[in-house]
């Protein structure tokens, strides 16, 4: 059994270690996404291609630049904390995409009802979740 156990942690560590790796190289990668999303929005611009562009592609590039943003906030946080990520900061990045629809895409006013109370359900989930992490704080002194 003590073999095993041996076993089963050297095991651990290298999967371990393959995820940050992997990890890493996923940021590296997005650094790279970053950099040509941003490119081609400084080429959409009127500044540098003396026309004026489409109102939507120069929204695509911004839209893309700020998800691949957030994605390469995730992989560097995940990094920090050895793959796990603390719920405020998903929570962070649900509030974050869901404005970010809001903004770009407001049509019916329905869906932006929606896409605004999800928004206030997030926030107020939220509260609530350092709220109870205070309580808790203040109970363990």
């Amino acid at each position: 059994m003590e073999k095993f156990d041996r076993l089963a942690k050297r095991v651990g560590n290298f999967l371990e270690c393959f995820a940050e790796i992997a990890m890493a190289a996923f940021g590296i990668c997005l650094i790279g996404f970053v950099v040509v999303v941003l490119w081609q929005l400084f080429q959409a611009l009127p500044v540098f291609n003396g026309s004026i562009s489409s109102y939507e592609s120069v929204m695509e590039n911004i839209i893309a630049f700020f998800l691949l943003f957030e994605f390469l906030a995730m992989a560097a946080a995940a990094m920090q904390n050895h793959g796990h990520l603390a719920a405020d900061f998903l929570i962070s990045l649900g509030i974050t995409a869901l404005l970010r629809e809001l903004i770009a895409e407001h049509s019916a006013a329905m869906q932006d009802l929606l896409t605004s109370l999800a928004i206030l359900a997030l926030i107020v989930g939220e509260i609530l979740m350092h709220w109870q992490n205070n309580r808790e704080q203040h109970h363990n002194k």
